[in-house]
């Protein structure tokens, strides 16, 4: 299968409302197709080259598409196509790693790239300076690791994080709450905290 025509996104960008929600009576036409692969074709592609390099990334990025595109006709009135195309992304992306023996996972330079973007500096600002975030992140749980990727490196909204996990919004808020305060609570942040105390004192 091969990815659609991107001329034929203008005809039908007004089909998705916010979020990417579809109206439950929409039928899935070409150029909705198009539209939405031109939409999220950017964030997926970093989301994959992120995970798993740029070339092994371009790869899953075709496989995932073509899942997806035989999905959504099968299922138009879905609420939320933009999860199920993560969630397809995040299962093909398993697979990739699986058959390496590896597992998915948040790198500590993605979550510092995440930090620097003004969206997630409120979140992510005071985690990214510890002093060893890499090993930090290794005292996750994988669920926890999983959670903020989705959240802070594919910049998902938390409801459709929580779709892509398969669990509650409140479940979703949180597991990243729960792996923000492991972060900032870990042992591997002793440097981090004293200089942070200090700068405190002289208030």
């Amino acid at each position: 299968m091969t990815l659609l025509d991107h001329s034929q996104a203008g005809a039908s960008r007004i089909a998705a409302g916010p979020g990417g929600q579809i109206p439950g009576d929409a039928v899935i036409d070409e150029a909705m197709l198009a539209a939405f692969y031109e939409a999220h074709e950017d964030g997926v592609a970093r989301f994959l080259a992120r995970a798993a390099g740029r070339d092994e990334g371009k790869e899953i990025f075709s496989q995932v598409f073509e899942e997806f595109f035989v999905w959504w006709p099968a299922n138009p009135g879905h609420a939320k196509p933009v999860a199920t195309l993560y969630r397809i992304a995040r299962c093909r992306l398993n697979d990739h790693f699986r058959r390496s023996g590896r597992v998915l996972t948040v790198e500590a330079d993605d979550l510092a790239k995440a930090a620097s973007s003004a969206a997630h500096r409120d979140d992510l600002a005071d985690v990214v300076r510890r002093v060893d975030l890499g090993t930090a992140l290794a005292e996750l749980t994988e669920r926890q690791r999983q959670a903020l990727t989705l959240r802070y490196v594919a910049d998902l909204p938390v409801k459709d994080c929580a779709e892509v996990m398969e669990t509650g919004i409140d479940n979703m808020k949180k597991i990243l709450r729960t792996a923000l305060q492991k972060l900032r609570e870990s042992p591997r942040m002793d440097g981090y905290k004293t200089a942070q105390t200090a700068k405190e004192a002289h208030r």
